[in-house]
């Protein structure tokens, strides 16, 4: 059952790519991880990303002791910090909401085999294309779009968050103080 999860990140970004590297697999393996277990800490570095096959984590930063959310992942997303490409410390912490079941990529063998094998670049940039590009919407709805708006869009789109995530972090993901989540949760 592992090697076909596994085989599925890989179909799911390389998929026109026959001879995947034995080091490129041998950079992954599955990890059954309980709630509340974090995966990276703010400040530290990592240099593990991680792909979730079931389960659910949030990603926060910390601004005068408050918890920031920044956002979820949940199955099919990458949990991981763009700094652990770069070997610098996370400016945000990773922790699960769920059990949660997930592919673990050591990102020190991946990176190993960018001299040498195509997969392992496409991989890694197709990676971080994702994260890019899901950082450029976030940040284009914080800027540009009202709390209401955000909320009506993530009840629209991920109805099955607010089964799944408290309501606090909800907020705090939202740019809002739970108050305000209650408030708009009642018109």
């Amino acid at each position: 059952m592992n090697e076909i999860n596994i085989s599925n990140l890989l179909q799911r970004y390389l998929p026109k790519v026959t001879d995947i590297p034995n080091e490129l697999l041998a950079s992954m393996k599955v990890q059954n991880l309980p709630k509340g277990k974090v995966l990276i800490k703010e400040g530290r570095i990592l240099s593990k990303i991680y792909y979730v096959i079931k389960g659910g984590a949030r990603s926060y930063y910390l601004k005068d002791g408050i918890e920031i959310c920044s956002w979820f992942g949940f199955e099919k997303d990458i949990l991981g910090s763009l700094q652990s490409f770069a070997g610098k410390g996370s400016l945000e912490t990773i922790e699960l909401l769920e059990d949660s079941q997930l592919i673990e990529v050591d990102l020190n063998k991946v990176n190993a085999l960018l001299n040498t094998s195509l997969a392992a670049n496409i991989f890694v940039r197709k990676l971080i294309e994702e994260h890019a590009l899901f950082l450029e919407e976030r940040i284009y709805h914080l800027q540009f779009m009202t709390a209401m708006d955000r909320y009506v869009m993530l009840l629209d789109n991920e109805p099955e968050l607010f089964q799944r995530v408290s309501l606090t972090y909800i907020a705090s993901y939202l740019g809002i103080r739970r108050e305000t989540l209650s408030r708009l949760r009642a018109k």
